[in-house]
């Protein structure tokens, strides 16, 4: 993981890993290429940490 991506993670900004993103009914959910952190799609290009 890149530095720059260190500190995109740190601050909630996420990128999917574009293989393992799924619809669950609701929204586009998936997992942080760089953190491995399950996350969920807010808006275009946007993506945060998921809650549950």
């Amino acid at each position: 993981m890149s530095f720059i991506s260190f500190i995109g993670c740190a601050v909630d900004r996420h990128e999917p890993l574009r293989r393992k993103v799924k619809w669950d009914g609701k929204h586009y959910v998936g997992e942080c290429r760089h953190c491995s952190a399950a996350i969920l799609r807010v808006g275009h290009r946007k993506w945060r940490k998921r809650e549950d």
